[in-house]
């Protein structure tokens, strides 16, 4: 009796598709919404760091000193919150899997110096605050990735280090006078 149910599951079997995708042999379909891995353009990197701070299991380092963005593939949930936080745009969810392994896979990228790309900043490139319409609050201050601002309510005193700034440009969005630019 056992035999004929046997039978029947492997005729059964033999006439019908299979149940699973016969990868790598035939390429997946990925949807609309499928997440896969963090891909990033080093050209448009600024390495403000917004990325990393946004990054709930600080998967994500970047290292200013040496011009370095680095990502553990393996901690990164593949959320996209850096994707959507990042001011450049130069991070994207790529279709494609990190492939599992036994050890770290430990993606690092060297971000080139930004001097071929200052045609397209703004004329000049400095932040700039127009002193008389700013209320001191200190909210750029407070979003600044660079720590390059220094604002002081009770003096009434707004500087920026031009050479920590990374012009991305985050305070001129956090402003609510708007009195920042980017000049």
């Amino acid at each position: 009796m056992a035999t004929f149910k046997i039978a029947k599951v492997v005729l059964g079997s033999m006439f019908k598709k299979p149940a699973t995708l016969m990868y790598p042999v035939v390429p997946r379909e990925w949807q609309e919404r499928t997440r896969g891995h963090i891909g990033i353009d080093v050209d448009s990197c600024i390495l403000c760091g917004i990325c990393s701070k946004k990054c709930p299991t600080d998967a994500i380092l970047v290292d200013r000193k040496t011009r370095k963005w680095t990502i553990e593939r393996m901690q990164c949930i593949q959320c996209g919150c850096c994707t959507e936080v990042c001011p450049k745009k130069c991070l994207t969810m790529e279709q494609v899997y990190t492939a599992p392994g036994p050890e770290k896979v430990v993606s690092e990228f060297d971000i080139p110096e930004q001097e071929k790309a200052a045609p397209a900043a703004p004329a000049g490139g400095k932040l700039q605050c127009n002193l008389e319409d700013c209320i001191y609050c200190g909210l750029c201050k407070k979003n600044c990735p660079a720590e390059a601002l220094t604002v002081d309510r009770k003096e009434k005193v707004w500087e920026v280090d031009h050479e920590a700034c990374v012009k991305c440009g985050v305070c001129v969005e956090k402003c609510p006078k708007k009195c920042l630019e980017i000049k």
